[in-house]
């Protein structure tokens, strides 16, 4: 465009310097209603709606008061991770919200996502990742009725967090302020479990997973209970999902080495013979094993009773074509009733 002036140029304006402008009054008050309408809890305890952000894999959404510096690094969002959503998020109320999510920060390792701070200078509303679990969290707002444990002598409500290490968590929560209600203990069911309420009144279950015992074990370690575990109903039952896969290439360490470099796979050795690289940081496991390119990959579905599938697999015209033990438990290598192939995994304890 070196031929247009720049009062020609349609994208001319992005060459003008920025000014500030005072927003419309009215509009303000319109906006700072509806916030409050949508971000508080009706006093007879009717949840309103909540705001709902666009799903977007990042965004650099930030609510602020007038005491906000421009400079704050608090920012709603600093990476590109997808933000996951789950069916029920808590939502804690505290006084001192600002502080909480210090708190939370330091002790849990917590993620501040999205803030949104008030004119009065209350959290309105704000959002916290620790170690993928999600989590909301605001200021008491008693003209709402909303108030937090502090205020109304106590909770019903405990929450449970799995950590890597609860002696670790315990003992930095109580040095950080935490009130100690039970030191660490392994328990009967499988974990490492402490209890501790922390500086604004919320009562947390400290879980680190030592071992997975069947009912059977448990009920007898704990005299006067008797666990039961019950499979969901049909209609309700969880789908069946992709346990683990292979995927063939004729130099597992290079393969290892340009994925490594490329999505941050770190390989070990498998147990599946010579050349095999087992991939043991994804959400999904997976293998490089030795063989052509053009090999397609070894799909392993995880199920809870490998007999059954396998059954109904013949019922529904696919057919069981050979049945191997691993350390990792049973597998079946199946076709469906296409032809394709596609094999059963039900996962040794441990797996």
């Amino acid at each position: 465009m070196s031929d247009l002036s720049r009062e020609d140029d349609p994208f001319g304006v992005l060459h003008a310097p920025n000014e500030s402008a005072t927003p419309d009054p009215a509009f303000v008050a319109r906006l700072r209603r509806r916030l409050v309408d949508v971000l508080a809890v009706a006093a007879d305890g009717t949840a309103l709606p909540t705001i709902e952000l666009a799903p977007a894999a990042s965004h650099s959404l930030v609510a602020t008061g007038s005491d906000r510096s421009p400079d704050d690094t608090r920012t709603a969002m600093t990476d590109t991770t997808t933000r996951t959503r789950s069916a029920i998020t808590p939502y804690l109320c505290v006084a001192g919200a600002a502080a909480a999510i210090d708190w939370y920060t330091s002790v849990f390792g917590a993620v501040e996502t999205v803030r949104y701070d008030g004119d009065d200078g209350r959290v309105g509303h704000a959002e916290l990742d620790i170690h993928g679990a999600h989590m909301h969290l605001a200021d008491e707002y008693p003209e709402y009725g909303v108030r937090g444990p502090r205020s109304i002598g106590g909770t019903p409500v405990s929450l449970s967090l799995e950590v890597d290490d609860a002696d670790d968590v315990y003992a930095r929560a109580v040095a950080a302020g935490a009130e100690g209600e039970r030191a660490p203990v392994d328990e009967a069911y499988g974990a490492r479990s402490a209890i501790i309420i922390d500086p604004f009144g919320h009562r947390w279950f400290l879980q680190t997973i030592i071992a997975q015992p069947s009912a059977e074990e448990i009920s007898a370690a704990m005299p006067g209970f008797t666990v039961t575990e019950k499979p969901a109903s049909r209609r309700g039952r969880a789908p069946v999902e992709l346990g683990y896969f292979t995927v063939s290439t004729p130099d597992t360490a290079r393969a290892a080495a340009f994925y490594g470099a490329l999505f941050g796979w770190e390989t070990e050795g498998g147990a599946l013979g010579d050349g095999y690289q087992h991939v043991a940081n994804t959400a999904l496991p997976l293998g490089l094993t030795p063989g052509s390119p053009d090999e397609p990959a070894i799909l392993y579905y995880r199920v809870d009773d490998i007999d059954a599938v396998a059954a109904r697999v013949g019922e529904l015209g696919g057919r069981v074509v050979e049945r191997a033990m691993y350390d990792s438990g049973p597998c079946i290598e199946c076709t469906d009733d296409q032809g394709r192939t596609f094999h059963l995994w039900q996962p040794a304890p441990g797996y």
